[in-house]
C-alpha cells in the first residue's frame, strides 16, 4: 500500500502586517467508497447476505451513538476506539470558562493496531508532476498508546 501527498502551500497569519508562507506535505485520496459498496465488499469477502451487514452496521451504529451521548468511549478491539470530545478557547480566569467557550463538539476515533500496522508499513510516494518518489514506511502510524489526537480532515 501507497500514500500519496502533493506539495501544498499555506499561508500563516500571526499578525496582520507579517503573512508567512510555507509548504506542506498535503494527503491525495484515491477515492471514496461509499456504504453500499462497503456492504457489498463486505458480502463479497464474508458471505455474509448484503442486507445482514446492512442491519449489523447500522444497529452497530444505533449502539455506538447511544453509548457516545452518555459520554462512554466505544472501543472495538483492533479496530480502534471512538470518544466525544470538545474544542474550547482558552480563558485567562477559571470563572470564564463555560458553556460558551466551548467552539465545536466532535467524535475522534483512535486507530487499533491493524490499522496502525497498515500505517507503519505503507510507502509514501510523491504525486502529480508525473515523478513518483517511494520511500519506505515504518515511521508513520506505529506509535503505541492512546494518542487522543484527532486526524486531519479528509475534505481539506
Amino acid at each position: 500500500m501507497s500514500l500519496r501527498y502533493k506539495k501544498k502551500k499555506i499561508v500563516l497569519c500571526f499578525d496582520k502586517e507579517n503573512k508567512v508562507e510555507k509548504y506542506v506535505a498535503a494527503n491525495v485520496l484515491a477515492g471514496s467508497l461509499n456504504y453500499k459498496k462497503l456492504c457489498d465488499e463486505v458480502n463479497q469477502r464474508t458471505g455474509i447476505h448484503r442486507s445482514m451487514v446492512d442491519v449489523v452496521l447500522k444497529g452497530l451504529q444505533d449502539t455506538m451513538v447511544s453509548f457516545l451521548e452518555e459520554g462512554f468511549s466505544v472501543k472495538l478491539d483492533e479496530f480502534g476506539s471512538f470518544r466525544p470530545a470538545i474544542n474550547a478557547e482558552s480563558q485567562d480566569k477559571e470563572d470564564d470558562v463555560n458553556i460558551h467557550t466551548i467552539i465545536r463538539r466532535k467524535i475522534v476515533f483512535t486507530p487499533g493496531s491493524k490499522f496502525k500496522a497498515m500505517l507503519g508499513g505503507a510507502s509514501i510516494e510523491l504525486f502529480g508532476d508525473g515523478t513518483t518518489i517511494t520511500e519506505s514506511g515504518n515511521n508513520g502510524g506505529a506509535s503505541g498508546g492512546d494518542s487522543g489526537g484527532e486526524a486531519p480532515d479528509p475534505a481539506a
